[in-house]
């Protein structure tokens, strides 16, 4: 704050309001020499930053840094207190026809399709808190059946808490996929629902 005090100061000077009456000549007039005020608050500006360059770069770092480990938390959503189990039915209508490579029309405007119907969904996600020392635990000790397990973090530190699972971290950022499958509570699990076109999304209770 102490910085921009010279600046205040000139910029107040100007504020004055002058009154002035003809009372004759006392000597020369001369024109008044004054510099900018744009090039003085320019040039304290860029004396309070001279030399400091590299511990700007370094703060700046810094909070970049930490915002890259730690996003901005997903808000809205709570402990799960039981167990629930639903599905979600993954299909979409196509919005435009949609050829292969080929140029043959496989899917064609206004047609609702169903991802499972060309291929599984061989995946398991873990929708955690990463600050919550109970939901690291659970998730630690959870053997997937699937050939691709992802734990996706919705708060915490991404580093820490793949350090401390030992793999790799996936964060959802603007909270797409809580968006996407309606998550609410948290331990989450997505997966395929056994033997139907669908998905299943279960809420687990931590003990």
């Amino acid at each position: 704050m102490n910085k921009w005090l010279p600046c205040i100061g000139i910029l107040m000077s100007f504020s004055a309001v002058t009154l002035a009456t003809e009372i004759g000549t006392f000597g020369d007039v001369w024109g008044i020499a004054e510099q900018n005020l744009l090039t003085v608050i320019e040039g304290r500006v860029e004396s309070a930053f001279l030399g400091n360059e590299e511990k700007i770069h370094q703060e700046w770092r810094e909070r970049v840094t930490k915002n890259a480990e730690r996003p901005e938390p997903v808000q809205g959503l709570t402990k799960a207190l039981k167990n629930t189990t639903r599905t979600f039915d993954p299909s979409f209508t196509v919005t435009k026809d949609i050829p292969d490579h080929n140029g043959t029309v496989f899917a064609r405007k206004g047609q609702k399709v169903n991802p499972f119907d060309i291929t599984h969904f061989n995946e398991t996600l873990y929708f955690i808190d990463g600050d919550d020392e109970k939901q690291l635990a659970w998730v630690a000790a959870q053997k997937p059946k699937t050939a691709i397990n992802k734990i996706i973090l919705v708060n915490g530190n991404i580093k820490t808490t793949a350090d401390a699972l030992n793999q790799r971290i996936y964060f959802d950022q603007g909270g797409v996929l809580v968006s996407r499958f309606s998550i609410e509570r948290l331990p989450s699990v997505v997966d395929e629902m056994p033997n139907q076109p669908l998905l299943r999304i279960t809420e687990v209770a931590v003990k």
